[in-house]
């Protein structure tokens, strides 16, 4: 351990100190910076002399996966001391009301608190899905000891979601302000003022978080002191306004909680920002022809462009006279600082990504000015495309547009400049591109195998991936819809075609999210349809959690027959299971539990039925079975399965049966044959089921080295040579998810932080966990 390190106390440092530590300095990811919020409050609450507790609750989804299993991971660490309740939704929109209850209890008779924070979590589509019982909650309002703040994930280049997001407008007409964080830092700092203006005001506080921020890293200052809110107070009738929630949502009282709104809440917001500086001048020089107005990650990726063009420093900038506003609260807009921004300057730039929200703002604050510079931002003087309203705007996407507006205000500039990076020159175009795929053993391997000539709903989950592959393995798509929608759209398009039958996919997690409704809608609106419902015990595609309200397949297939389904078959890889069962944990009379080899055949027999079918595919996540594997908590079979390449003809039978991407090619002194990665092999078997006498597995004789569970001891690695200067350098990995890049990431910026260096990183994942790119950057440097 350093002298840096020791100094800066971490002599003893462990991985909970992210969550233990109240000094120093820790190296976090922006979900463990949000899921650090509500400790930190709390702490800062029994110091000043409340007794508050914390309730979080929402739904996981891109930016944000991870953050519940984040925050279920801090609840347990300050069990004991700290009162914080980590209570997944069901869905997103039952999340809210529950926030909504957290503020409520203190109005109620036998509180035990002085407080509840509440905390709510969900990627765009949730804040959507979620709106009317946000509404709710936002009108009924937050206590003054308690306050609410709404996490909000937006995915503006559609990374990890099925729609490009920004929910700046939505947070708008939920009367919600909003924080807009640019990196892990102002994570934390700015999830502390989200309670403090919202216990001050009694609104629901948004903080917007994109990918940069949510997956972005970097080291963070944990002294308490650095956030000491100003809490700005209004008179109301000759009284201090002081919040005070209410359900009571009904008729002329609900009018009058809107009059409060626009002439008492938002204002008290608005005075919020002005008295705790979240909106500056990073650089104001006196004399100014030129002002950059931007918030959140969008400024960081400005003040990227900016360096790139040769402003590389506040002095730099400053003396080519332009001014910078960095709003970290956006929404709402402070008039007064947007005029004084204004002053002197010829030409405003308004750099934000999708909507001109902020634009649209700054137009508004300064168009009574009787002398008012020009506002661009989405579109230039002359009407013309300036910066992009779709896709991700990052520094890339903002130096060309950048450059042409500052020299058309500004001709002298043109000589100053960096100039445009030049045109690469064509780039050979890959004959394979890596794309996500189903992990190896993966049950939807099976469970999307359709008839031919099938017409195929997708949906929301891991078997998404079904629209990157070959309609001849999953069928002609038919469209995709909204978490919860999945089948609906062919109540629409059933009498107006000649097809008579529909296939919907539907994962476990959406079922009991939302999906149940939509067969109850299919049932009542009699089309005939089978829903194939992907039954594999977990919420995959953000992270491997537990599906909220799940229950066994039997008790799904008796509440299905109950609601109108005409028939319900169960397709598995272990049939045996079931004939198990007993009693009422059995399946209902009439439902048929065949081989997972028949799941084509079942769909046959179900497509001749009129109404609504269904079939549940019964397999577990591959995925979590192998995390299971390695925990101890499942039995690790003790075959391999392996392929003699002398009898292997390489006619890749076993990868058309098993659709298994550790079914891989392999060049050897015979010719091109099939190999098995042992690696990634999750011995699911399927392979076996090809036409090919070159399969076998092996069982090693008991005590064989090479199957031992335990790991042999770990090697003495001599101390590393320093190959470069920490102080200022960039490190870029790029790889496959699942091979360890973003723990490799973890372990250098927390060595770095270790050494008292600043480290800013961001791990670029989206669909990585299924086998996908993953890209991990970490630029680490001797300041901040």
């Amino acid at each position: 351990m350093t002298d840096l390190a020791e100094a800066a106390g971490h002599d003893r440092y462990q991985l909970t100190d992210r969550v233990s530590r109240d000094t120093g300095t820790v190296f976090v990811s922006g979900v463990q910076a949000l899921a650090r919020v509500t400790v930190e409050q709390l702490r800062q609450d029994r110091r000043d002399g409340l007794r508050t507790a914390a309730f979080v609750s929402g739904y996981p989804g891109s930016p944000l996966a991870g953050f519940d299993k984040e925050i279920a991971t801090v609840a347990r660490l300050v069990a004991g001391d700290l009162d914080l309740v980590a209570q997944p939704g069901l869905n997103e929109e039952l999340a809210a009301a529950s926030v909504m209850g957290s503020q409520l209890a203190m109005e109620v008779g036998g509180s035990r608190f002085d407080g509840v924070i509440g905390v709510w979590y969900g990627k765009a589509p949730g804040l959507d899905r979620a709106s009317d019982a946000i509404r709710h909650a936002v009108f009924a309002g937050t206590h003054r000891h308690g306050g609410v703040i709404a996490l909000v994930g937006d995915d503006p280049s559609a990374k990890s979601s099925t729609l490009p997001s920004s929910s700046d407008a939505t947070m708008v007409d939920l009367h919600m302000p909003v924080l807009y964080p640019g990196d892990v830092q102002q994570a934390l700092d700015l999830g502390r003022h989200g309670i403090a203006l919202s216990r001050a005001s009694g609104l629901w506080c948004a903080l917007k978080v994109v990918e940069g921020v949510a997956d972005g890293t970097g080291t963070v200052d944990l002294d308490p002191d650095r956030v000491r809110p100003i809490i700005p107070e209004v008179e109301v009738d000759g009284k201090k306004f002081v919040p005070h929630p209410s359900g009571r949502l009904i008729g002329r009282y609900t009018l009058e909680l809107e009059r409060e709104f626009h002439e008492v809440r938002f204002d008290l917001a608005r005075q919020y920002a002005v008295e705790n500086g979240l909106n500056h001048f990073p650089v104001d020089p006196p004399v100014a022809r030129i002002g950059i107005a931007s918030t959140g990650y969008t400024y960081v990726e400005l003040r990227e462009a900016l360096r790139r063009l040769g402003l590389d420093t506040d002095e730099a900038v400053a003396s080519a006279g332009i001014r910078l506003l960095e709003l970290r609260m956006p929404i709402p807009l402070d008039q007064a600082i947007m005029r004084r921004f204004a002053r002197g300057l010829a030409e405003v730039i308004v750099v934000e990504e999708k909507n001109p929200t902020l634009e649209w703002s700054v137009k508004d604050a300064l168009y009574a000015n009787a002398e008012r510079p020009t506002v661009v931002g989405k579109r230039d003087e002359q009407g013309d495309v300036l910066f992009p309203v779709t896709g991700h705007l990052d520094a890339d996407a903002m130096l060309a547009p950048l450059r042409r507006q500052l020299i058309r205000v500004l001709p002298e500039m043109a000589s100053r400049l960096a100039p445009l990076p030049a045109a690469s020159r064509p780039r050979i175009e890959l004959q394979v591109a890596r794309s996500p795929y189903f992990c190896s053993g993966c049950p939807h391997n099976w469970g999307t195998k359709v008839p031919d000539g099938s017409l195929v709903g997708a949906g929301i989950g891991c078997h998404a991936m079904v629209m990157l592959m070959e309609p001849e393995r999953v069928g002609e798509l038919g469209g995709v819809g909204a978490m919860g929608t999945e089948g609906a759209q062919w109540i629409g398009m059933a009498p107006f075609v000649e097809r008579r039958h529909f296939i919907q996919n539907l994962g476990d997690g959406t079922f009991f999210h939302s999906g149940h409704l939509a067969i109850r809608s299919a049932v009542a609106a009699n089309v005939n349809i089978t829903y194939k419902l992907l039954y594999n015990g977990t919420v995959a595609m953000t992270g491997g959690q537990h599906a909220q309200g799940s229950v066994p397949v039997p008790t799904v297939a008796r509440m299905l027959l109950l609601e109108g389904v005409k028939r319900v078959i169960v397709t598995t890889e272990d049939v045996g299971r079931y004939r198990k069962l007993r009693g009422d944990a059995a399946l209902p009379a009439g439902v048929d539990v065949w081989d997972r080899e028949r799941i084509v055949e079942a769909q046959e027999l179900l497509a001749g039925i009129d109404g609504v079918t269904v079939l549940i595919h019964d397999q577990a996540c591959a995925a979590e079975t192998r995390r299971a594997r390695k925990r101890g908590k499942a039995t690790t079979p003790t075959f391999k399965v392996v392929i003699n390449q002398r009898v292997c003809e390489g006619c890749g039978d076993c990868g058309d049966v098993s659709n298994c991407l550790s079914v891989q090619p392999v060049n050897t002194p015979y010719g091109r044959k099939t190999t098995i990665d042992q690696a990634s092999c999750n011995m699911d078997q399927s392979c076996l089921k090809g036409d090919c006498p070159s399969f076998m597995t092996v069982e090693p004789a008991k005590g064989s080295r090479r199957m031992r569970a335990e790991l042999p001891d770990p090697p003495q690695v001599a101390a590393a040579e320093r190959l470069v200067d920490p102080g200022d350098c960039t490190i870029r990995m790029p790889g496959i998810g699942g091979t360890g890049v973003v723990t490799v990431s973890q372990l250098l910026g927390t060595a770095a932080m270790l050494d008292g260096l600043t480290v800013r990183g961001l791990d670029q994942t989206g669909l990585s966990q299924k086998a996908g790119p993953v890209v991990s950057d970490l630029h680490i440097s001797r300041s901040s």
